[in-house]
């Protein structure tokens, strides 16, 4: 079987361990006072040291209740400290850890902490409600059972108390990335173990870690241990939306011989990202062969609360809201909340670590109703978390001009109006970093978009870096001609305008609204890791350029009509590591189109009428996507004057039944290489073996969904480079490319198919 591993020297241990520390500078290594140590025991040797990298404090004793005891001196005083245990010999031993703040009355943070490691290192991570400034080791053991034979020990801390809540986090596995020579991660969910498993040789390569939705760090500890006497130097950046990193250590030396070192670093706003870019050359490695654990604080992202005011009739929460200010939270009590008008926060501005909370009591049962609604205008750092609309007339919520608003497990189901009626909108200037994440949208009957972003007056620029994940889109129809989109991203007016928005994780089902689920009109945009369920029409790329669409999932029944996957215009889109089955429309289409915007994609002051029209394609790369068992798999061009130009369609996997699975409607110049055919007509223009195989894929059923065997062809069988396409559809690594959707590997998986149980409001 194929691994995605290359030889290594040896392991090396990288530690995420959580410091309370208020600022960078003060997040350092503790150097122990001589003085200040203390023991008793059999032999009480205490050698002690300052530590400075090395092993500390050098310590044997035998015998039960024996202790050893650390003055961290008088501006020294620490609420979190690490403890690494060195165990000469194979004898269990148990230890109790200790705290004092004045010397004398001590309080045990930890009991029962067992040591049975021959030659192992262990680490022992505990925290005090109080500052500390005393720390003692007791062990508990015999002289036939040596509780400790030879420990050395290390004190790590900082000078501040920890984070409220303070918790182990999980790594959210699925946004786990890297770049380098060979890449290689498998990665897992961290629960105590080491945890992913990174190797890399090489200047600039890096790894990169997503934190979760709902999971922020803004104190992180990272500990490397570099197994060979190789000094390499790295980076650590951070970032809340996955774009714009800020480096928060530089330069960062590693040249240890099997030593642990810690490099501590604080971020002034929470961050969701964590990537580490490493600086040597192929002489001097600069990592082979790492594990990584992160520790941090998990929070709901919505804030911590300062204020907290409850509310039970609708002109108390008009009244809170005229007057919310930074850290302020409104809660409203169960029962229906009506208006004339939508409920109005208008030019309120929260902070990152105190924004403005309006929240239900009882997520649910705090219901919107009436004319109601709510508007967020000129605002920022605002939370609505856990209402149930069902208010006519208006939309449930409109975002004008605002920045870092979070609308979280919200219920959306607002009745029928028998016209037109958007639910949620985002528009104005001055619009970005908002999140849209874990609510339920629907039955949803009306007319126009459901979420429908609209930049400023229908023009200027759409909202940026805005994050729509985890929510249960479902139930939208009856079918219309036009109108009726789940999601809206952008207008014809925003073709040209840059979003760097991305819609992940969420499931589409039965959303049969309209030809299009998912219209982007807007550019430089990410849509990933989506599942789209017995749904009618595509996801669509109809206004816009340089969006990219990789990891999602459409699953059809095989009988509903106009079941699609993904149709596009526009410039140097890139549609890769998607899964299509059982749909009864095109799986991936690139149409002619109406209008030539160009090969730079941005023609001078293009009319409205321009704007409006379907632009024709350049440089898409369709490339490692997967399609069984659907009525039609990729087709190239249409009737119209404009067809597809300087294309790529490479290593996909097309195997249906019935039809032609590449059909090509127009003479183009695109790309064909590396492609699997088979189950029906490959083709209907000429097509080399070496463009377009006809050989059985060889799939097997694996999680719901058709995966590489063993023995499919496919593996290994990728021609071409294209280097964004690193990982496969289940998140693993990819080594010599195979074709398709999926790379074989016995790796753990990391993305899947979502079901309802996945998303929306009870989501982790």
């Amino acid at each position: 079987m194929k691994t995605k591993s290359m030889t290594c020297l040896i392991v090396f241990c990288m530690l995420f361990a959580l410091l309370p520390g208020a600022a960078g500078a003060a997040d350092a290594k503790f150097a122990i006072a001589g003085s200040g140590v203390t023991a008793s025991g059999h032999d009480g040797n205490v050698p002690a040291n300052t530590v400075d990298g090395n092993f500390g404090t050098r310590w044997s004793a035998s015998g039960d209740g024996q202790w050893i005891q650390y003055d961290l001196g008088v501006n020294r005083n620490v609420s979190a400290i690490k403890i690494a245990f060195l165990n000469g010999s194979s004898r269990t031993s148990t230890f109790d850890i200790l705290t004092s703040t004045d010397g004398s009355a001590f309080t045990t943070v930890s009991s029962g902490v067992t040591s049975n490691l021959a030659e192992g290192l262990q680490t022992f991570d505990f925290p005090d409600v109080d500052p500390a400034r005393y720390v003692r080791i007791v062990g508990h053991g015999n002289s036939s059972n040596l509780w400790n034979s030879y420990t050395e020990v290390e004190l790590y801390g900082t000078a501040s108390s920890p984070p409220t809540g303070a918790s182990k986090l999980a790594i959210t596995v699925p946004q786990l990335m890297a770049s380098g020579d060979d890449g290689n991660i498998v990665a897992h969910t961290i629960d105590g173990d080491p945890g992913t498993r990174w190797s890399a040789i090489g200047d600039g390569e890096w790894v990169q870690y997503g934190l979760g939705s709902s999971k922020r760090a803004e104190y992180v500890k990272i500990a490397f241990t570099n197994g060979a006497e190789r000094a390499f130097t790295f980076d650590i950046q951070t970032s809340y939306d996955g774009y714009n990193f800020s480096t928060v250590l530089a330069g960062a030396v590693s040249g240890l011989s099997n030593g642990l070192q810690t490099f501590d670093f604080a971020d002034v706003a929470p961050v969701r990202y964590v990537r580490i870019v490493g600086h040597g050359n192929s002489a001097n490695a600069w990592n082979s062969f790492a594990e990584v654990e992160i520790y941090g604080s998990a929070s709901s992202g919505v804030g911590s609360e300062g204020t907290v005011v409850e509310v039970s009739t609708s002109a108390q929460l008009a009244a809170e809201l005229a007057t919310a200010s930074a850290g302020r939270t409104i809660v409203l009590a169960n029962g229906t909340y009506s208006n004339a008008s939508p409920f109005a926060v208008l030019n309120k501005n929260g902070t990152a670590s105190a924004p403005i909370v309006i929240k239900a009591k009882n997520r649910g049962q705090a219901i919107i109703s009436g004319a109601s609604g709510f508007r967020i205008e000129n605002a920022s750092h605002v939370a609505l978390d856990g209402l149930r609309f069902t208010n006519t007339t208006n939309g449930a919520v409109v975002l004008e001009g605002s920045h870092h608003v979070r609308v979280t497990r919200n219920t959306f189901a607002l009745p029928s109006s028998g016209g037109d009626l958007m639910w949620l909108q985002v528009r104005g200037a001055n619009s970005h970093h908002n999140r849209i994440d874990r609510n339920d949208f629907g039955p949803k009957s009306d007319t126009s978009p459901l979420i429908a972003y609209e930049g400023e007056n229908g023009t200027g620029q759409i909202s940026q870096y805005d994050i729509i994940e985890y929510n249960y889109f479902h139930d939208v129809g009856p079918w219309v001609d036009n109108g009726k989109e789940t999601i809206r991203l952008g207008l014809s007016g925003l073709t040209l305008s840059h979003g760097y928005n991305t819609v992940q994780y969420n499931v589409f089902e039965n959303c049969d609204g309209e030809p299009e689920i998912v219209s982007v009109k807007s550019s430089s945009n990410t849509l990933r890791f989506n599942t789209f369920r017995t749904s009618k029409g595509s996801l669509t790329l109809r206004h816009g350029h340089n969006n990219s669409v990789y990891g999602n999932f459409f699953l059809g029944d095989g009988a509903e009509t106009d079941q699609e996957g993904i149709r596009m215009f526009g410039n140097d889109h890139k549609i890769y590591n998607n899964y299509f089955e059982n749909l009864t429309g095109e799986a991936i289409y690139l149409p002619n189109g109406d209008f030539d915007g160009g090969t730079a994609g941005s023609p001078p002051n293009p009319t409205v009428e321009e704007l409006r029209k379907q632009w024709k394609v350049y440089r898409a790369l369709i490339v490692n996507n997967t399609i069984v068992n659907s009525t039609t798999g990729i087709v190239i061009g249409s009737g119209k004057a404009y067809a597809p130009q300087d294309s790529v369609v490479a290593n996909n996997i097309v195997r249906n039944g019935a039809g032609t699975l590449y059909y090509e409607a127009a003479t183009t110049n695109t790309l064909f290489q590396g492609n699997i055919g088979y189950g029906s007509t490959i083709s209907n223009v000429s097509r080399s073996s070496a463009q377009i195989r006809n050989i059985d894929p060889l799939l097997t059923t694996a999680g719901g969904i058709q995966k590489l065997s063993v023995t499919s062809p496919a593996i290994n069988a990728a021609v071409g480079t294209y280097a964004f396409v690193q990982a496969d559809i289940d998140g693993q690594m990819r080594a010599t490319t195979d074709v398709g959707a999926d790379e074989y590997s016995g790796a753990p998986l990391l993305n899947r198919p979502l079901t309802a149980g996945d998303v929306g409001l009870n989501t982790p």
